[in-house]
């Protein structure tokens, strides 16, 4: 045989040994009982029958050699190191977007379980990694603490009276999936808002989730072979995530005087809807009326509706419709045979500034809970993110009511900071057009500021500095034909002065989100409660750059807005944070749209004209140390924390309990001073 041929043989015998060496080790490894001389298992005999044949041979088990558990921790080290990873990208350096974006790229296609040997991963590490990571794999009922209500029903005795329905605000309701088609199989009864689910959808399916969580922008209903629903009963907004409690709180305290599934509800709403098509579609308004009228049926009692933040004006809308003839019809008199009392937590009665910022420039600022405006911040651009807000129809009604009336102008707006010397003498900041030094504090009158110097001349663009109402304007110059159709058939944002021109409009259903433009009913036993916080820093106005863009040419067919917030830091000017002029409020709602039409404009007999019983209740927001509860404590008042702030929880127990009369009002802020400055009869 020659030395090439001895060569080759050579090379076959070490292959067929290693082959040998891979068999054994992989009954080695799997620990696979393994008897010396023992033939093939017959194909024909049934798997428990063939593994309990064996021959006279002894019977070796061979268990896993230790290096097998090393490698096995090895591979778990792996899988966290990997989440320590991207946990270092999202949290610690949230900047690094193009990571993030090939972070997402990666994992769309990559199934990591797929890949990795049983062998190599015990049942119970994987189930152990499992819990760990499924956030809603046992979603939470209760922080466990029932306060104040335990100490308050010890103490007062107080006991359930009347049916209390809760209407979340916005983005707080879940959104599930009932669509069949395409990318919508995975996602079937599962909510594409509100659970963990979003996050994975966001993160490895973000072009599917943005076909569902968009509406059409010709009916502003749902998009062909879409279906997303909002989530029912007190789950439905209870929790945003597990652990991130909305109304846990409020639910709990409840239960303490009695109240359960059969005298409490929460009427959750597809809030991406204007509340036009919440009724069209969903027959939202129609469920509830008849909910409060089976309750006055069964017990006797009257409802108490409990809102927060947008379903404030959710109930508003709500009263309007009921009376009207091209609504309810339930006539003059419906609301005050059935409704007790509204309590308004946090409630946007006036609108929001960022709401403007949303939908001009798809810059959120935290329109969205915290932990998806995240997610929304760094998967999505503005171009994205304009498209899917300017599709909720139901977020323009968060814009601004009362123009420059409640807003102001561009040389001083009513919340305009008060500076007191020994004589009570009132001084407001410079106009922002002058020409000497900019000031200490910029006057909230300019809603949108295009100079960045404080100097006359405008922007480079040409474009000038706007008012609220010519905020709107710009607004407007900037949407599609279609957005300005469907936001035109569902709003108005002016001012009403006389009775004649509100009997005039009333069964304008574009009217009832507006309280300026509409009176409340004739219910002289109703209460109308506004408990809110105060003392959190709130965005009131901002700095805005444009980029090759004039008044005649705002809207961009491809969908990137025009504007962006200039982030330019200014030092000079106390009240300004790149970009963003800040002022008082409850971190997301400005004081003047939280309490005016409580501190003064529901006060007047234009509004109310048959003597509604009006009660505002401040309180500071004076949250804890971190460290000590993320969420801020018992005393915390910002706008989410509200829901379960202690002294805020005790006004509704007892309004619930039938003891509102004993509430006066309370104030601890300067809003009667600003509603002073408001020009409206």
């Amino acid at each position: 045989m020659s030395k090439t041929e001895n060569a080759k043989e050579g090379m076959r015998q070490r292959r067929g040994l290693r082959q040998s060496t891979a068999a054994l080790g992989e009954d080695l490894e799997t620990g696979t009982p393994t008897a010396i001389g023992t033939p093939p298992e017959d194909p024909l005999l049934p798997p428990a029958i063939a593994k309990q044949t064996t021959l006279d041979s002894t019977l070796i088990i061979h268990k896993p050699p230790r290096r097998i558990k090393r490698r096995r921790w090895f591979i778990a080290g792996i899988a966290i190191g990997v989440l320590a990873a991207l946990s270092a990208i999202l949290y610690v350096n949230p900047t690094h977007n193009t990571h993030i974006n090939r972070m997402q790229a990666l994992l769309g296609d990559l199934d990591v379980m797929s890949i990795i040997p049983d062998s190599l991963l015990p049942d119970d590490f994987i189930q152990d990694m499992t819990k760990l990571l499924a956030l809603d794999s046992h979603p939470a009922r209760s922080t466990g603490e029932f306060e104040p209500a335990l100490s308050l029903a010890k103490q007062e005795g107080l006991k359930k009276m009347h049916n209390v329905i809760l209407v979340p605000g916005i983005i707080s309701s879940g959104l599930e999936s009932w669509s069949t088609a395409s990318c919508s199989r995975p996602y079937f009864r599962q909510r594409l808002w509100g659970t963990s689910t979003m996050f994975k959808a966001i993160l490895l399916d973000k072009d599917c989730w943005v076909q569902h969580i968009m509406l059409d922008k010709k009916t502003g209903l749902d998009p062909p072979n879409i279906k997303l629903r909002a989530a029912q009963g007190l789950d439905a907004a209870d929790y945003f995530i597990t652990g991130y409690w909305i109304w846990g709180k409020a639910i709990e305290n409840l239960a303490v005087l009695g109240y359960d599934s059969n005298d409490m509800s929460l009427a959750a709403y597809d809030w991406r809807l204007s509340y036009y098509d919440l009724e069209r579609r969903d027959q939202y308004f129609s469920h509830l009326k008849s909910r409060i009228e089976i309750s006055l049926r069964s017990s006797g009692k009257k409802t108490v509706l409990v809102a927060h933040s947008m379903g404030s004006q959710v109930v508003q809308y709500f009263i309007k419709w009921v009376e009207s003839s091209s609504g309810g019809n339930g006539g003059p008199r419906w609301v005050n045979d059935h409704i007790e009392a509204i309590v308004n937590l946090a409630g946007s009665s006036l609108g929001v500034p960022k709401t403007l910022a949303s939908l001009l420039s798809g810059e959120q600022r935290e329109t969205v809970q915290p932990l998806a405006s995240y997610l929304l911040d760094h998967f999505m651009n503005r171009k994205e993110l304009a498209r899917i807000f300017r599709s909720w129809t139901g977020l323009p009604s968060l814009l601004p009511k009362g123009g420059n009336a409640v807003w102001g102008d561009l040389n001083s707006a009513p919340d305009d900071p008060i500076i007191t010397n020994n004589t009570e003498v009132n001084t407001l900041v410079k106009s922002i057009n002058s020409t000497a030094d900019m000031p200490e504090f910029v006057s909230y009158g300019g809603q949108i500021r295009f100079d960045n110097d404080g100097s006359s001349g405008g922007s480079s663009s040409g474009l000038q500095n706007q008012t609220m109402q010519d905020s709107l304007q710009l607004l407007f110059s900037a949407l599609s034909r279609d957005e300005l159709r469907l936001l035109n058939r569902d709003y108005s944002f002016g001012v009403f002065r006389t009775a004649k021109e509100m009997e005039a409009h009333k069964n304008d259903h574009r009217m009832w989100t507006n309280p300026l433009q509409h009176q409340l009913p004739n219910a002289p036993n109703l209460s109308i409660y506004c408990i809110y916080g105060h003392g959190a820093t709130t965005e009131r106005a901002y700095y805005y750059t444009a980029e090759n863009a004039t008044m005649e040419n705002l809207h961009d067919e491809s969908g990137v807005p025009a504007f962006k917030i200039d982030r330019t830091h200014r030092p000079h000017v106390s009240n300004v944070d790149i970009g963003i002029v800040n002022g008082e409020g409850d971190g997301t709602v400005p004081l003047l749209s939280l309490g005016y039409m409580c501190a003064d404009g529901w006060r007047k007999p234009l509004f109310n004209p048959h003597g509604v019983r009006i009660v505002s209740r401040e309180f500071v927001h004076n949250p804890l140390a971190v460290f000590k509860d993320i969420r801020g404590g018992a005393e915390a008042a910002d706008h989410i924390n509200i829901l379960g702030n202690h002294d805020a929880t005790v006004d509704m127990l007892r309004i619930v309990a039938g003891q509102g009369h004993q509430i006066q009002d309370h104030f601890t802020s300067n809003i009667r001073e600003y509603a002073s400055r408001i020009n409206i009869p």
